[in-house]
Parts: C-alpha cells; sequence; structure tokens
C-alpha cells in the first residue's frame, strides 16, 4: 500500500460533507490507521452523512483486498473511539459509530462510518454567513489529486452533463500545463512560490494524463449517443464547424504548396470532422432532470405551506406554531439538494 495513496484517500474522506463511497482495494494495515485518522476530529455538519468503504467482495474482486480488511478497519475505527452498530443510520445519534454490510446483490463487502459531527461549528458558520462545510480543496483540485477509481465516481456523480465534463477537462488540462511552465521555470534555474513546490511534487503528470483521456473518451461516447442538452449540441457544432472551416483552409493551401501527402490526410480528416459534424446535428437534444426532482419539489411545495402559514393573521393553535420548526431544516436540506443536483462547473 503506498503511502502517498492512503494519504490522498485521508484527505478526501476528511473533505467529505456529504454520504460517499470509497475503494479500498490495496489497504493493508497501515493504510488503514492513516485512513482513520480522518474520523479522529468531528465533522463540522449539521446532518449525518454515511461513508461507505469496499473491503472486499465475490470472486471476481476478491483478490483486490487484503483477507483480513474489514477486521483491521474495525480495528483501525475502534482505535479512535468508534464503536460498532448493526443499527447505524444517517442521524445524529449514530454518529461516532460503523457498521459491516455483506451486500449479496452486487456480491461486495462493506464498512458504513457514520463519523461524529460538529453540529455547533456547523451553526456558527451558517450564522455568520462563511461555508464551512465547502471542501478546502476546489472541485479542480479534487479531480487532479484523486486515484483514478475515485476520481470516476466523482466525474458520474459531479459532472452529470457533457458542458461540465468539457469545463472539468478544461481544468485538468489547465493543471498540466501549469505545471508544464513549472519545469520551465526549473529549467530557467527561477525560484518557485510554494504552491507551485507543492503542485510540482505532488502532481502524477502520467495519471492526469490518463484522466484526461478517459474523460475524452467519456465526452466523446456522450455525443455518439446523444447525450447533449440543446446548448451543448449548439456549442459542438459551432466547434465542429469551425474546425471543418480551418481544415478546408488548410486542405487548400496544401494543394496550393503542392503538398500531395498533406492534401491527402487533410482531406480524410475533412471528411471525419463533416461525418461527425452531421451525425451531430442529427442528434435529439436531451433535457436532464436534476437529481433530486421530486424531492426538490415536495420541499419547496411545504416551504410555500410554511410561509403561508407564517402569514397568517391571528394567533395561531400550538400545533400550527410546530409546524415552523421543521422550516430551518427544510431550508438547509433544499440548498443541499439543489447544491447536490447542480454538480460541479455547472
Amino acid at each position: 500500500m503506498a503511502d502517498e495513496k492512503a494519504k490522498k484517500l485521508t484527505a478526501e474522506v476528511s473533505l467529505a460533507r456529504e454520504s460517499e463511497q470509497f475503494d479500498l482495494a490495496g489497504f493493508g494495515p497501515a493504510g488503514v490507521d492513516h485512513l482513520c485518522s480522518a474520523f479522529s476530529k468531528p465533522f463540522p455538519l449539521g446532518s449525518m452523512i454515511r461513508l461507505s468503504f469496499l473491503v472486499g467482495g465475490g470472486k471476481k474482486v476478491r483478490q483486490k483486498y487484503n483477507d483480513g480488511l474489514p477486521n483491521l478497519l474495525a480495528d483501525a475505527l475502534r482505535g479512535v473511539s468508534f464503536v460498532e452498530d448493526r443499527g447505524a443510520s444517517t442521524s445524529l445519534d449514530s454518529a461516532g459509530t460503523f457498521k459491516y454490510q455483506h451486500d449479496t446483490d452486487k456480491d461486495v463487502k462493506v464498512v458504513h462510518v457514520f463519523p461524529r459531527l460538529d453540529t455547533a461549528a456547523a451553526a456558527a458558520a451558517a450564522a455568520s454567513g462563511s461555508d464551512a462545510e465547502a471542501p478546502a480543496m476546489t472541485p479542480a483540485q479534487l479531480l487532479t489529486f484523486a486515484e483514478q477509481p475515485t476520481f470516476e465516481r466523482m466525474i458520474a456523480a459531479k459532472c452529470p452533463t457533457f458542458g461540465q465534463r468539457r469545463r472539468a477537462l478544461d481544468a485538468l488540462k489547465a493543471t498540466k500545463a501549469e505545471h508544464a511552465s513549472i519545469e520551465a521555470k526549473l529549467s530557467a534555474m527561477q525560484a518557485l512560490t510554494p504552491e507551485e513546490q507543492t503542485l510540482y511534487d505532488d502532481l502524477d503528470v502520467d495519471a492526469l494524463d490518463a484522466k484526461c483521456k478517459w474523460l475524452q473518451a467519456q465526452m466523446e461516447q456522450m455525443v455518439a449517443k446523444g447525450q447533449l442538452q440543446p446548448a451543448e449540441r449548439d456549442e459542438v457544432v459551432a466547434k465542429l464547424n469551425a474546425k471543418l472551416e480551418e481544415i478546408s483552409s488548410q486542405w487548400a493551401q496544401a494543394e496550393a504548396d503542392g503538398k500531395a501527402k498533406r492534401a491527402e490526410k487533410l482531406q480524410e480528416l475533412h471528411a471525419d470532422v463533416k461525418g461527425r459534424l452531421e451525425a451531430v446535428r442529427q442528434v435529439k437534444a436531451v433535457t436532464r432532470k436534476p437529481k433530486f426532482e421530486a424531492e426538490i419539489k415536495a420541499a419547496k411545495k411545504k416551504l410555500a405551506e410554511l410561509v403561508k402559514l407564517e402569514n397568517t393573521k391571528g394567533v395561531l393553535p400550538l400545533e400550527e406554531v410546530q409546524k415552523l420548526n421543521a422550516k430551518p431544516k427544510l431550508l438547509d436540506d433544499l440548498r443541499r439538494m439543489e447544491a447536490e443536483s447542480a454538480g460541479w462547473f455547472s
């Protein structure tokens, strides 16, 4: 188990602000101990989350996991004062507990962890207008430094649209360009800033290239399958048109210069881009539904009812007044669902 992999995953867990799943393939005692240090301090949250860790499974994945991994994780959690509770759930009274589950449907073994929470810190941050629940790392940084399996889950969950994935790819390419500029500074014997030194030391350029290639392939699949929203389709069409014009110009110049081989290659490229353009034009655009569409509608409806109740003239019955107590949590839930539905780079 590489120390660097354990450090990265520990950082991701520490920054988790909603329920997520992590894969502990390849983890041993040292990596598990390091990981559980993320649970030594309460999370600044007002509501419970569930952090799930894959620790084993059936024949297809069994070899990826340490045979004793469930027990190693359980012991490490007990080492930071967590207790096992088979009835634990995403409620505040489950803080500081964990439970083991063998999901027979998916044939995987999972340990669910319910962290201790600092609700006072979350409330104070909300009252002051700060955003203590926001991760210290930006989405671009999380995507840059995450392991490939975690990166792919982040893209699926946080960047569901073509446009978001395009902007995520742009962010990764910008990081790669920044790394290249840092290397140029080093070659010129120029001093680096602390931020540049950290990026140079921590960034795995080969892993970043792999992420870019994977993400580019995902975007190409979305285009091929017609998974584009109207504005996204129009944007792709515009870019392909611009590329087609550029190729046409280069093709004409190559012919004028008598460069037959280059002209032939540009002719083939022109035909390829033109085919892609026609295919995209024929795509029927889709409309993406929010992740929590039904829940968001229900929450807004209930909030409207509470607002109406608040504006009622006269003295309200006690049971009606008690209903208003649900408004702060309802607002928090609505903000969380809307933020999660929007995803990153929206």
